[in-house]
Protein backbone atom coordinates (compact mmCIF):
# COMPACT_ATOMS: atom_id res chain seq x y z
CA UNK A 1 0.00 0.00 0.00
CA UNK A 2 1.31 3.25 -0.98
CA UNK A 3 1.66 6.07 2.02
CA UNK A 4 1.39 9.68 1.26
CA UNK A 5 4.43 11.94 1.93
CA UNK A 6 2.44 14.55 3.70
CA UNK A 7 3.02 14.97 7.59
CA UNK A 8 -0.32 16.63 8.72
CA UNK A 9 1.58 18.37 11.91
CA UNK A 10 3.45 20.43 9.65
CA UNK A 11 0.23 21.53 7.22
CA UNK A 12 -1.39 22.43 10.81
CA UNK A 13 1.74 24.24 11.98
CA UNK A 14 1.80 26.25 8.76
CA UNK A 15 -2.38 26.87 8.10
CA UNK A 16 -2.64 28.11 12.40
CA UNK A 17 0.31 30.46 11.39
CA UNK A 18 -1.39 31.88 8.32
CA UNK A 19 -4.72 32.08 10.34
CA UNK A 20 -3.12 33.61 13.27
CA UNK A 21 -4.62 30.98 15.72
CA UNK A 22 -2.45 30.09 19.07
CA UNK A 23 -2.38 27.01 20.05
CA UNK A 24 -4.40 27.52 23.16
CA UNK A 25 -7.10 28.91 20.95
CA UNK A 26 -6.88 25.52 18.82
CA UNK A 27 -7.29 23.73 21.87
CA UNK A 28 -9.81 25.82 23.04
CA UNK A 29 -12.18 25.59 19.61
CA UNK A 30 -11.39 21.83 19.46
CA UNK A 31 -12.23 21.38 22.98
CA UNK A 32 -8.67 19.85 24.09
CA UNK A 33 -5.87 20.15 26.22
CA UNK A 34 -3.44 22.55 24.90
CA UNK A 35 -0.99 19.41 25.10
CA UNK A 36 -3.31 17.41 22.80
CA UNK A 37 -2.54 20.33 19.85
CA UNK A 38 1.40 19.69 20.78
CA UNK A 39 1.24 16.28 19.72
CA UNK A 40 -1.33 16.77 16.90
CA UNK A 41 1.06 18.93 15.41
CA UNK A 42 4.27 16.23 15.42
CA UNK A 43 2.12 13.87 13.68
CA UNK A 44 2.49 12.57 10.53
CA UNK A 45 -0.91 11.77 9.99
CA UNK A 46 -4.46 11.50 12.42
CA UNK A 47 -7.58 9.92 11.93
CA UNK A 48 -10.34 11.26 9.82
CA UNK A 49 -12.72 12.73 12.45
CA UNK A 50 -9.94 15.08 13.91
CA UNK A 51 -9.48 16.15 10.77
CA UNK A 52 -12.83 16.81 10.05
CA UNK A 53 -12.89 18.42 13.55
CA UNK A 54 -9.43 20.92 12.50
CA UNK A 55 -10.82 21.54 9.17
CA UNK A 56 -13.84 22.94 10.75
CA UNK A 57 -12.10 24.91 13.64
CA UNK A 58 -9.72 26.25 11.25
CA UNK A 59 -11.83 26.72 8.26
CA UNK A 60 -9.54 24.93 6.28
CA UNK A 61 -10.17 21.59 3.95
CA UNK A 62 -7.44 19.54 5.28
CA UNK A 63 -8.94 16.94 3.13
CA UNK A 64 -7.65 18.67 -0.09
CA UNK A 65 -4.09 17.86 0.47
CA UNK A 66 -5.07 13.95 0.23
CA UNK A 67 -6.99 14.10 -3.16
CA UNK A 68 -5.66 11.39 -5.58
CA UNK A 69 -5.84 13.71 -8.36
CA UNK A 70 -2.49 16.44 -8.06
CA UNK A 71 -3.67 18.84 -10.05
CA UNK A 72 -6.86 19.20 -7.78
CA UNK A 73 -4.99 20.10 -4.74
CA UNK A 74 -1.32 21.71 -6.17
CA UNK A 75 -2.80 23.60 -9.23
CA UNK A 76 -3.41 27.61 -8.88
CA UNK A 77 -6.04 28.99 -10.81
CA UNK A 78 -4.20 29.79 -14.06
CA UNK A 79 -2.78 26.10 -14.16
CA UNK A 80 -6.56 24.35 -13.26
CA UNK A 81 -7.46 21.69 -16.00
CA UNK A 82 -10.81 22.91 -14.66
CA UNK A 83 -11.33 26.24 -16.32
CA UNK A 84 -14.81 27.57 -17.14
CA UNK A 85 -15.44 28.92 -20.31
CA UNK A 86 -18.56 30.48 -20.11
CA UNK A 87 -20.93 30.03 -17.20
CA UNK A 88 -24.73 30.78 -17.33
CA UNK A 89 -26.33 32.45 -15.04
CA UNK A 90 -30.09 32.48 -13.87
CA UNK A 91 -31.73 35.33 -12.09
CA UNK A 92 -35.36 35.77 -10.55
CA UNK A 93 -35.93 39.93 -10.12
CA UNK A 94 -39.74 40.42 -8.77
CA UNK A 95 -40.22 43.79 -10.70
CA UNK A 96 -43.62 46.10 -10.37
CA UNK A 97 -45.72 46.52 -13.18
CA UNK A 98 -44.20 50.55 -13.44
CA UNK A 99 -40.80 49.05 -13.60
CA UNK A 100 -41.43 46.52 -16.24
CA UNK A 101 -42.42 49.09 -18.39
CA UNK A 102 -39.68 51.63 -17.40
CA UNK A 103 -37.46 48.77 -18.53
CA UNK A 104 -39.51 48.05 -21.66
CA UNK A 105 -39.19 44.35 -20.54
CA UNK A 106 -42.44 43.20 -22.08
CA UNK A 107 -41.32 43.98 -25.60
CA UNK A 108 -37.72 42.72 -25.32
CA UNK A 109 -39.11 39.88 -23.71
CA UNK A 110 -41.13 39.40 -27.06
CA UNK A 111 -38.29 39.94 -29.04
CA UNK A 112 -35.94 37.74 -27.18
CA UNK A 113 -39.01 34.90 -28.13
CA UNK A 114 -39.61 35.91 -31.33
CA UNK A 115 -35.65 35.39 -32.04
CA UNK A 116 -35.04 38.93 -32.79
CA UNK A 117 -33.26 39.60 -29.90
CA UNK A 118 -29.83 38.50 -31.38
Amino acid sequence: MKKSNIYIGEVIKQVIAEKQVTKAELARRLGVKPQSVDYLLTRKSIDTDTLYSLSLALDYDFAVLYSIKKEHALATDEESPFKVGNAKISLEIELRPDEMLKLNLKQKIADLLEGKGK
